[in-house]
């Protein structure tokens, strides 16, 4: 065999051993990232568990403070409507009692009996 068939094989072996080594070096590498792209996918998925674990509680805990609210409101317009219209028979009372001070037309007898008027 020639000298530069011997150093074109050398060569190819020299060059085919890097592939390999370069190779090996990937994968390993791609194998670890893989594991940690699994890692990171758990990990999102259990956080968006959590979130919406939290997102429902928060729901929940709106709705029991909407509900409060509507029972304090409904109380606050049961008494404004008992002290209104408390209050609207008072006003009754005072009106009463001013219209039996002044005696007006309405409370005089007619002057002319109207028996026979068409």
């Amino acid at each position: 065999m020639s000298l530069e068939l011997i150093g074109i094989i050398a060569a190819a072996i020299s060059l085919g051993a890097l592939m390999l080594a370069t190779n090996r070096g990937i994968r390993r590498e791609l194998s670890e990232l893989r594991a940690n792209h699994e890692g990171l996918r758990k990990e999102i998925k259990s956080s968006g568990d959590q979130l919406r674990a939290e997102i429902g509680a928060l729901r929940e805990e709106t709705k029991t403070d909407i509900g409060n609210l509507r029972e304090e409101m409904q109380a606050g317009f049961k008494e404004l409507h008992l002290r209104i219209s408390n209050l609207a028979g008072r006003v009754s009372k005072v009106e009463g009692i001013i219209e039996g001070l002044f005696w007006g037309s309405r409370n005089q007898r007619p002057e002319k009996s109207r028996e026979g008027a068409a």
